[in-house]
């Protein structure tokens, strides 16, 4: 722990990280509509608090972002930023054990829709600023906070509004946010990815046509059939393999956490004859298994289908919406190739929107290795893996503007709880207090090695 914080309340100080966290939880802002604005209010009365006086930059009625500075040193050394978002995606409450806003604890957890994804490190980031301004503790470079809206529907009234509006605001050499930072296990040891890149975004339509005709009368030429055929395709077949140094770095790091035998297998995955026997049979966890086929290619899920308006008329025209995802080291044109050799003649692909490149956060830097100390000083015997995400983040913008972007959200998790990675977007969404609390004091002790 960084000397500044050695005579922390650590008891007290994540108790009012949960209290925050659960407070937090208690806005909705499902995104759409986001309505981030009262969430963001709370905070900003938060950090007022806590002696700091932050912004509240909005682009239109009821969308919210928030900035705030604590400055250090004279400019010679480049900001830190850390950052997340208040949105969330929406949640089926009637799917869910306990009410997905009511922000509440039961047997050690704190449920609700944004505890992973990602309030948690919000309440962090407010709770690590908000502790330094507390401690008056000297910074040797300024320290920035963003948290902002959008980031679930692209990002347009958040991140990538702030770069194009106030870039100086949030402008930074490092910044921390998602995807990473909790305690996975693999071969029971303890690791914690930081993601150091993140897949590119190529949302896509997909259309088929065919003749129309009474329902009572098939036709191989309905456009229904052809779409669906198509969409099976897709969803049956790896696409071609992308292995980027980026990709082959954390494989590396996940190799030299296995035994013989993963020892032997995991290298294999870079190769196109064995990768997909060996996600097949050699990958036991099944949630590990769709993650590393993801960021090894291009890939595209089917997500919204449109077709017809009476059950007794075949439509002349399906439409499909994918959400395409460029593997690191690969791209837009790549990604449509690879679809148009499934798709054939009858089948019309389209983008719905600009597309976005992979992010990726060069090799080197020496953040990296502070937050691998972070992790080893205060989770014993556990080891940082530079990931790549087959998500989007935040970064997609913050980078735009030269910062290396790491992902950073601390959580300890232990073997028992549930499965962290099911929990974005998932049914049931919850962060163990225990691992909120850990989550707190290693975030502090990181921004503190780095700014203080």
């Amino acid at each position: 722990m960084h000397p500044a914080l050695e005579q922390v309340d650590w008891e007290r100080e994540g108790a009012a990280v949960v209290e925050l966290l659960a407070a937090l939880l208690r806005f909705d802002t499902t995104n759409p509509p986001g309505d981030e604005a009262e969430a963001v209010a709370f905070l900003a009365d938060t950090l007022r608090q806590a002696g700091v006086e932050p912004e509240v930059l909005s682009p239109v009625p009821g969308r919210a972002n928030l900035v705030a500075r604590l400055a250090g040193g004279d400019g010679a050394e480049a900001p830190l930023l850390l950052n997340g978002h208040v949105d969330v995606v929406a949640a089926e409450a009637g799917r869910w054990r306990h009410p997905p806003f009511a922000g509440e604890v039961h047997d050690g957890e704190l449920w609700g829709r944004g505890a992973v994804d990602m309030k948690s490190m919000v309440a962090m980031s407010v709770a690590t600023v908000g502790l330094l301004t507390r401690l008056g503790v000297p910074l040797r470079r300024d320290l920035k906070l963003a948290v902002v809206a959008d980031e679930e529907a692209g990002c347009a009234a958040g991140s990538a509004w702030l770069v194009d509006h106030h870039p100086d605001k949030v402008r930074a050499g490092h910044a921390l946010g998602e995807v990473g930072g909790a305690t996975f296990y693999l071969g029971g040891r303890p690791f914690y990815p930081i993601q150091v890149a993140e897949k590119g975004i190529a949302w896509l339509r997909a259309s088929a046509t065919g003749a129309t005709g009474h329902g009572s009368i098939p036709r191989e030429d309905n456009a229904v059939v052809r779409l669906s055929e198509f969409l099976a395709r897709v969803g049956r077949r790896r696409l071609p393999l992308h292995a980027s140094p980026e990709v082959r770095r954390f494989l590396e790091a996940l190799t030299e956490l296995q035994g013989r035998a993963g020892r032997a297998a995991l290298p294999l995955l870079l190769h196109p004859r064995w990768s997909s026997l060996v996600l097949r049979r050699g990958v036991r966890d099944p949630g590990m298994a769709r993650l590393l086929s993801a960021v090894l290619r291009n890939t595209a899920s089917p997500t919204v289908v449109h077709a017809g308006a009476k059950v007794n008329v075949i439509p002349g025209r399906a439409e499909a919406e994918l959400d395409g995802r460029i593997a690191v080291g690969s791209s837009e044109a790549e990604l449509l190739a690879e679809l148009r050799s499934l798709a054939g003649p009858d089948i019309e692909l389209e983008l719905l929107g600009p597309s976005r490149p992979p992010t990726v956060t060069p090799p080197g830097d020496p953040l990296f290795d502070l937050l691998a100390g972070v992790v080893a000083d205060h989770h014993p015997g556990a080891v940082a893996v530079p990931t790549v995400t087959p998500g989007f983040t935040d970064a997609k913008f913050w980078s735009q503007l030269g910062t290396a972007c790491y992902g950073f959200a601390p959580i300890r998790l232990e073997p028992s709880d549930p499965d962290f990675a099911a929990m974005f977007h998932g049914d049931d969404e919850r962060v163990p207090v225990a691992g909120l609390k850990a989550g707190l004091r290693m975030l502090a002790d990181a921004v503190a090695r780095h700014c203080c």
